[in-house]
């Protein structure tokens, strides 16, 4: 008989010196080893990955661990290899560069058991921190993501971030898990994979969608801040692969559609720049101005880049016309 009630699946591509940190934290759940399993998705590492992974097995031996091989290279590819080898009711997803608070876990089933009615997903807040020191002009809350202090089922528009999100796992087999079109690809900054996700089990919950994601504020799962996330061209950066990703889930598919969809993108991106200049002076650092002014910029230009790529393949399409026999 499975006893595994919940599976918590680790992707990670060449993080070798932040994956046993990770690994860790979750050897050191308060809940039952017995309930739960650990699945370490290598994507296609070329560190000593594969060797962290056996240390950490070997150390914890009354651990349910798995260790599994996704070659493509994609945060979405490894996690969708993790939960399809799932053995648990409950599928949970953490990074490899973070660390969970010692009752995630129990918390998380405690909220699956106990909350009526029962969540499609629950999650909770992910805090920043700080493997270097964080320099001055730095925000916490640039990097912390929170629905704030009150356990409640989110709110339309509201959802949850990859490094802290427990699913039931039919919700995974009945939407087919996480967008391979969008995520982190190794070092190439991209996000999104779970945004379509949860948009569709909020839409398959019509009327219900407050009631799909329940948020409780002592989930806590803590990201690294490492020293690449402390620049402000690395926010912009992100920024732009937000817009990239809002486009691609959102943006129309007829040409007409999209040349007016980039018609809207470029009034955007004039309003926003001259925001941005007028405000510059409202910043004792620049810093602060690049990564909440700038940033902002960034998104919609994001998804002009993606609008021309998008209006490209219409055209071509349309172009290429109806194939013939």
């Amino acid at each position: 008989m499975n006893s595994v009630s919940i599976s918590v699946v680790v992707g990670t591509h060449n993080r070798a010196s932040l994956l046993p940190q990770a690994l860790d934290s979750l050897a050191d759940q308060t809940l039952d080893p017995a309930r739960y399993e650990i699945l370490v998705v290598d994507n296609h590492s070329t560190d000593a990955t594969p060797s962290i992974v056996e240390q950490f097995r070997r150390r914890h031996p009354s651990l349910q661990i798995t260790a599994l091989y996704e070659p493509t290279v994609g945060l979405a590819y490894a996690r969708n290899t993790g939960w399809r080898h799932a053995r648990g009711g409950y599928v949970a997803f953490m990074d490899d560069d973070a660390k969970a608070d010692q009752q995630w876990l129990a918390r998380a089933l405690t909220c699956f058991e106990n909350v009526s009615p029962v969540p499609l997903v629950a999650g909770g807040p992910i805090l920043p921190y700080y493997s270097v020191s964080k320099p001055s002009w730095f925000k916490d809350s640039y990097e912390l993501r929170s629905w704030g202090s009150t356990p409640r089922f989110l709110k339309q528009g509201e959802s949850f971030s990859g490094s802290n999100m427990i699913f039931r796992k039919q919700v995974l087999n009945d939407f087919g898990g996480f967008d391979i079109r969008l995520g982190m690809q190794g070092n190439r900054i991209s996000v999104g994979e779970e945004t379509s996700l949860f948009q569709k089990i909020v839409e398959s919950a019509r009327g219900l969608d407050s009631l799909a994601l329940y948020y409780h504020p002592e989930m806590v799962v803590y990201h690294a801040i490492g020293r690449y996330k402390l620049c402000a061209s690395y926010h912009v950066r992100r920024s732009f692969a937000v817009g990239r990703a809002w486009y691609v889930l959102h943006g129309p598919m007829g040409f007409r559609d999209q040349v007016r969809c980039l018609r809207m993108t470029l009034t955007a991106l004039r309003q926003l720049s001259i925001a941005a200049v007028k405000a510059f002076r409202e910043f004792p650092d620049y810093r602060n101005w690049v990564v909440e002014c700038v940033g902002l910029v960034a998104i919609e230009f994001g998804r002009f880049v993606e609008g021309i790529r998008g209006c490209a393949r219409a055209l071509g399409k349309s172009q290429a016309g109806p194939k013939t026999t």
